[in-house]
C-alpha cells in the first residue's frame, strides 16, 4: 500500500497529539525541507542544528508556521473560488469583456451610481461587437475588448476567443457615424462579422 502524502494539516494534527518533539522533528524532517514549507521551516530547524534552539521550543516554532502557511493557502483559495463563482453565468452564445493593458477588467459607473465590470453577454455576435467597440470607443488608449464564443471551442477545450482592439473598433464607430446618412437594411446573425486579425487570446490573459 503506497505511504500516503503528508499535508499540513495532517503534519498540524499529528503534531498536537502526544509525541517526542526531537523523535517528531527527526520523522518529518525531510518533508518540512523539501515540501512547500520548506521556504519557513528551513531556518528554523537550522537554529535547531546550531544548538540555539531546544527540540520542543523548534516544534512550536515549526507548528505556527506550518498553521499560518496552511491558513493562508486556504484563504487564497476561498478568494479564487468566491471571484469564480461572481463570473456571469450565463447560456448566452457571446461573452465580452474590456480590458486594460494590464489584463484587468475595466469598470464603469453606472444609472445607480454604482461601479460595474464592463462584461456583457449577448446571443447575437453582432450585439457582441457593437458593444465591444461602443464600450472601447468610450473607453482609454490601452483598453482592449475580447469576444468569447461560450459554445464553440477549440480542441484543448478552451473557448474560442477574438481580441477586439481599439483603433479597430475606433474606425468602425467613426466609419458608421459618417455614412449614417444612408439607411440599410438591419442584419441579424449569430456569426461575428468583422475581420478580427487576432485569433485566440493573448497567453497571459487567460479566460476561464
Amino acid at each position: 500500500m503506497a505511504e500516503r502524502k503528508m499535508t499540513p494539516k495532517g503534519f498540524l494534527h499529528k503534531a498536537n497529539g502526544k509525541v517526542s518533539a526531537e523523535a517528531f522533528l527527526k520523522q518529518h524532517r525531510e518533508w518540512l525541507l523539501t515540501g512547500e514549507l520548506a521556504q519557513v521551516t528551513s531556518p528554523i530547524l537550522a537554529k535547531l542544528d546550531a544548538k540555539e534552539s531546544m527540540p520542543t521550543a523548534t516544534l512550536e516554532q515549526i507548528k505556527s508556521a506550518v498553521l499560518s502557511h496552511h491558513l493562508a493557502v486556504e484563504i487564497t483559495k476561498a478568494e479564487t473560488a468566491m471571484e469564480k463563482a461572481s463570473e456571469p453565468k450565463t447560456s448566452k452564445a457571446y461573452l465580452v469583456t474590456i480590458r486594460d493593458a494590464e489584463g484587468n477588467v475595466c469598470t464603469r459607473v453606472n444609472d445607480k451610481g454604482e461601479t460595474v465590470d464592463l462584461r456583457q453577454s449577448f446571443d447575437l455576435g453582432s450585439d457582441a461587437e457593437g458593444w465591444a467597440d461602443r464600450r472601447l470607443f468610450d473607453g482609454f488608449s490601452d483598453w482592449f475588448g475580447t469576444i468569447e464564443m461560450t459554445k464553440m471551442f477549440r480542441a484543448d477545450g478552451t473557448p474560442i476567443t477574438n481580441v477586439v482592439l481599439r483603433q479597430d473598433a475606433i474606425a468602425r464607430i467613426l466609419k458608421v457615424k459618417k455614412g449614417s446618412v444612408m439607411k440599410s437594411k438591419p442584419k441579424s446573425t449569430n456569426a461575428l462579422g468583422f475581420g478580427v486579425k487576432a485569433q485566440q487570446s493573448v497567453a497571459k490573459f487567460s479566460h476561464g
